[in-house]
């Protein structure tokens, strides 16, 4: 079986998790024997930046990123096949659905857009409202990595049949001591700090995570931020230390380092930081309300995202009460390893195959 896989996400600004999930499942499917998979992208100069560079051969179809989305999502040409040769399945990994005569597999990561249309540009909103119309019209299979997703597409019309959970996963092995010294000692960080790592985004909560910090009144305690500046949020410039994109191994080491991780965002499909902090042993804090709290189960404090004095609350628990960080460190780990990359390239796997079976 021949899939082409869309993995234009890896040259965007700001890739986000979906596009490391992406990747990983990719390499997870490559161990796989009968699939082979291909790359699609748009025209580039350049190859995406090493940590984003895929692990499959990438084809280009002619057009620029912009052009190829409009084209794709108004007149489904060109097809998707000009660069890749037949396949058999194309799978949508991002929220563009790109045009081919073999059946479509479409990931839907979340559908925030949904609810909170605000949290989007104009044209991102326009971009996701095509994306979700071509999914639930063509889609042989929608694969969505939680049930919170699930439950937002089956609201949105695509119906249960053609619905497929494949949550995401991690195999990131736990960071040494030596390991967590140095990223101190690299980024000048002293105990304790409270991280949060994912994109600036207002969906992301930093307004209130911020808020809830600055009401623990301990100076003590830094609010690390790490992940790409996105848009929409402005942090404090006291008490918040930024440190930006980091690489993976030092991101891994940080939240093996942290006090508290905390990740109360106000809608995700997945939550992948989550996952990885827990893999790390790490004390998370994380909503309640969304996909994160089912990554989470009970390795995790829960709070309402909407609500300043639970989540100071809970970081407050988190640094003052060493018997419950112990239980939620034994906790996390056990859980993030029930999540494995080779339970989702199973379930991506018969995902295919089941598309095929629909033509």
């Amino acid at each position: 079986m021949r899939v082409a896989v869309t993995l234009e996400q890896c040259w965007h600004r700001v890739p986000g998790g979906s596009a490391r999930a992406t990747l990983d499942a990719i390499a997870a499917v490559a161990q796989r024997g009968g699939v082979e998979q291909v790359g699609v992208s748009a025209w580039h100069r350049q190859p995406p930046p090493l940590p984003w560079r895929p692990p499959i051969p990438v084809r280009a179809l002619p057009l620029p990123r912009l052009a190829l989305y409009d084209s794709w999502q108004r007149w489904r040409l060109p097809r998707v096949e000009r660069a890749t040769g037949p396949v058999d399945v194309v799978h949508a990994t991002a929220h563009v659905a790109p045009a081919s005569t073999a059946p479509l597999v479409a990931t839907v990561h979340d559908l925030h857009f949904l609810h909170d249309p605000t949290h989007f540009t104009a044209r991102g909103v326009r971009v996701f409202t095509r994306f979700l119309a071509i999914v639930r019209d063509e889609a042989a299979i929608v694969v969505c990595p939680s049930e919170a997703t699930r439950q937002d597409c089956q609201t949105a019309g695509i119906d249960d049949a053609r619905l497929r959970i494949t949550p995401w996963a991690t195999a990131v092995e736990a960071v040494g001591a030596s390991e967590v010294a140095r990223v101190r000692a690299v980024y000048g960080l002293e105990d304790p700090f409270v991280l949060f790592a994912g994109t600036v985004e207002p969906r992301k909560n930093l307004a209130r995570l911020t808020e809830a910090h600055r009401r623990l009144g301990d100076s003590r305690v830094t609010l690390v931020v790490v992940g790409p500046d996105g848009w929409g949020e402005d942090l404090p410039s006291t008490g918040v230390r930024r440190l930006g994109f980091v690489p993976r191994a030092d991101l891994h080491a940080l939240y093996a380092a942290a006090a508290v991780v905390a990740y109360p965002s106000l809608c995700e499909g997945f939550g992948l930081p989550v996952l990885e902090a827990m893999a790390q042993g790490a004390v998370v804090v994380t909503s309640a309300n969304t996909a994160t709290a089912e990554v989470a189960g009970n390795a995790a404090l829960l709070v309402d995202p909407l609500d300043c004095d639970a989540i100071a609350g809970a970081l407050r628990r988190a640094l003052d009460d060493p018997a419950l960080c112990d239980q939620l460190r034994d906790a996390a780990v056990a859980r993030a390893a029930t999540f494995t990359w080779d339970r989702t390239a199973d379930a991506l796997v018969s995902a295919y195959r089941a598309a095929v079976g629909t033509a």
